[in-house]
């Protein structure tokens, strides 16, 4: 009978996060792509922005699920005078639909400052099968789509000397696991491009940088692990809260790094 008050106060603890951001940071002149907005982490992100007072782009690939998301949201989401959310069909993995898209995003808001890449899920792999083709099928769907719309959006930053790279990876990246070759392959590979790119634009007002959850509290994760304590794993508040406060002026000094979130695992 407990569990509703637990609940809610968990809800309550979490979002304190995000409170405290709003109060310290200010994005309100900041415009944001945010991809895989409509994913287990996607709408806390996205919440996370706008109540810091962002605009916010999210190219999806499934329609429906990206208006129910924005309709969600209530007044957060702004008005037909001052849209706060840009929603499009556009696979964020097809270059020219994401040039398309980021084309849309300056006509509307004259602006982009921000890409979050929040694409990802997991497949398992084994490492001594070779099994090259799960390998591929995960890398086009991480690195392959991240790297993509990343770069469909570096034009416009470069071009104005500001930007902010945030890439969701996993733990994965420093460390192979039994069962995720490929998986952890391709979280590997971001993290290495992210760094790259953080040395070739640190100069040009950019910073990019990665945000390493361990286990996140998702419900294919409690499907898949039953009796496994999720109050341990890291929620989508906690992982929204970093992803924001690199996304702010203030990180200015932040770049090339991979930060996990271990929460308390």
């Amino acid at each position: 009978m407990e569990q509703p008050k637990v609940a809610g106060l968990l809800y309550a603890v979490e979002h304190t996060h995000v409170a405290i951001l709003a109060a310290m940071f200010d994005l309100s002149k900041r415009a944001v792509v945010l991809t895989g907005a409509t994913g287990n982490v996607g709408p806390a992100v996205l919440r996370a922005y706008l109540e810091l007072g962002a605009h916010v782009a999210i190219p999806v690939r499934e329609e429906a699920k990206g208006a129910a998301l924005r309709d969600s949201l209530g007044d957060l989401a702004g008005t037909a005078e001052d849209p706060r959310i840009l929603m499009r069909a556009s696979d964020p993995g097809d270059a020219a639909a994401m040039e398309g898209f980021v084309e849309e995003v300056l006509r509307t808001w004259g602006r982009l400052d921000v890409v979050a890449n929040l694409i990802g899920g997991y497949a398992a792999s084994d490492a001594a099968t070779g099994d090259l083709a799960a390998y591929r099928r995960y890398w086009d769907q991480k690195v392959a789509t991240i790297v993509t719309a990343t770069t469909g959006c570096l034009r416009p930053m470069r071009a104005r000397g500001y930007g902010r790279v945030v890439n969701v990876a996993s733990t994965a990246a420093l460390e192979g696991e039994k069962g995720a070759a490929g998986y952890a392959m391709a979280n590997a590979a971001l993290l290495r491009w992210t760094e790259s790119l953080a040395e070739e634009v640190k100069r040009e007002g950019i910073t990019a940088n990665c945000v390493l959850p361990r286990i996140i509290d998702t419900p294919e994760n409690r499907a898949a692990m039953p009796k496994a304590d999720p109050s341990r794993w890291a929620t989508a508040v906690e992982i929204a809260a970093l992803v924001v406060f690199l996304s702010t002026d203030e990180a200015s000094g932040i770049t090339g790094t991979a930060t996990p979130i271990v929460a308390r695992t």
